[in-house]
């Protein structure tokens, strides 16, 4: 069980990145935010795809021996392999301590939590049930820092992927977030102790299976549109780095 803990999220930036048009309804965009837990600060993305009509369906994402999966994070142009179960850049995903990638009820309420999701933006929500195929070697890993994906029955890799089992609930419909946005996972990474120089990014590459442009629930015309973004976190140093960045930045002084 985790600590129970107050937080104060602080909004720093939302991108509109679009890739894999099908249709012209489907796009992939991402909220990135801050979030202060006591000492402990983290950058968050949550990512999603862009829909334009309210029966637009989700139903999972996935990755093939051809067109493969990849979440992962990079740190200063260093990233982590697809298939890591740690982090090999010293940077991981965050997770409640006795929590791993699948939803879980024991992270309720925890805004800094890493986990995947088709749809629902809350762990706890009660129609909410998501699972991982079969190439997500540490999906129900506790405290998995990073999304590793396997090798298909030929040795190919395909990397990780996950799909709702309740493809029928709300959901998994676009109509039903203001927004019209169907969210993929939240990606959560500790940046207390980063400077204002290091850059922190997301991969998120793979492919989904949706219907879109239908009129009624179920109906539409079924897409699975491929993608590969890369979104920047943004965070705020903790004023100790800022103090030490400035320092390293001060000229030497001679004694005359």
């Amino acid at each position: 069980m985790h600590r129970n803990t107050t937080f104060i999220a602080v909004s720093i930036a939302a991108s509109a990145l679009s890739g894999g048009i099908q249709a012209a309804v489907v796009g992939l965009s991402s909220n990135n935010y801050e979030v202060v837990d006591g000492a402990h600060r983290y950058s968050v993305i949550d990512v999603y795809v862009s829909c334009s009509g309210a029966y637009d369906k989700l139903v999972n994402f996935y990755g093939t021996s051809s067109s493969t999966s990849i979440v992962r994070t990079g740190f200063n142009g260093s990233l982590n392999t697809g298939s890591s179960l740690t982090a090999s850049n010293s940077v991981g995903f965050a997770q409640v301590s006795g929590t791993g990638w699948m939803p879980s009820a024991d992270a309720a309420g925890v805004a800094w939590d890493s986990f995947v999701t088709i749809g629902e933006r809350a762990q706890d929500a009660a129609s909410f049930v998501v699972t991982g195929d079969s190439y997500f070697t540490n999906r129900n890993v506790i405290g998995a820092e990073t999304v590793a994906g396997g090798n298909n029955s030929q040795g190919s890799y395909a990397g990780a992927g996950w799909y709702t089992t309740s493809p029928t609930g709300s959901h998994v419909y676009a109509g039903t977030y203001g927004d019209m946005r169907l969210m993929l996972g939240r990606f959560a990474v500790e940046v207390t102790n980063l400077s204002a120089a290091d850059v922190l990014t997301l991969q998120f590459k793979g492919n989904i299976s949706m219907k879109v442009n239908g009129s009624s629930a179920g109906a539409g015309t079924t897409v699975q549109p491929s993608f590969n973004e890369t979104f920047t976190y943004g965070f705020v140093p903790a004023p100790g780095a800022l103090g030490l960045l400035a320092l390293a930045g001060l000229p030497g002084r001679r004694r005359r």
